[in-house]
């Protein structure tokens, strides 16, 4: 560390007062330069020897920082690069859902359109049968050809059952 002190450059030659302190390293060895016995270019020859230090400082120090940025843009780079990984991932995954969705959709489509061909044709062929059906001949052949014939008043009973939907046979079925 240097410590310069110098009292009124311009009254240097007149009164010769000029103190010069320098303490080296760690043994504390101090050295002093007073009077006029100081050359006239002394201070010019320390200055430079002071920049030249603080210049040796300031490179030291921009080393350091040089290497702490250098660590950080590591992690850094590590962390953004995670980042992009984690955000390219999850964009894939999202592509893929929605064309999982896409394919889901037009097989849905095209299931719903047979549905509706298939409604279609069995209606067609519902209408066909029931048109083709003659209920006065389907009588005839009942009558005639297997001996049914309508029910008589006698054996038709009306009940009404009020407590839900299911009945009890109460006469014996041998009856009728």
């Amino acid at each position: 560390m240097i410590k310069a002190t110098q009292r009124n450059t311009d009254s240097r030659k007149s009164r010769g007062n000029v103190i010069y302190s320098e303490s080296f390293g760690k043994n504390g060895r101090t050295s002093f330069i007073s009077g006029s016995a100081a050359p006239e270019d002394f201070w010019a020859e320390r200055s430079q020897e002071e920049a030249h230090r603080r210049n040796t400082d300031i490179r030291i120090a921009a080393r350091r920082s040089r290497e702490q940025v250098m660590h950080m843009n590591r992690r850094y780079a590590f962390f953004m690069a995670f980042l992009v990984a984690a955000m390219t991932l999850s964009l894939i995954g999202y592509i893929k859902l929605m064309s999982d969705i896409s394919s889901t959709n037009k097989r849905i489509a095209t299931l719903e359109s047979q549905l509706t061909e298939l409604k279609s044709s069995n209606n067609e062929v519902y209408n066909e049968l029931t048109g083709n059906v003659d209920l006065e001949e389907i009588r005839r052949i009942a009558i005639d050809e297997f001996g049914m014939k309508y029910a008589d008043q006698d054996q038709i009973v009306v009940y009404s059952d009020s407590k839900g939907d299911s009945v009890r046979q109460i006469i014996d079925s041998d009856r009728w």
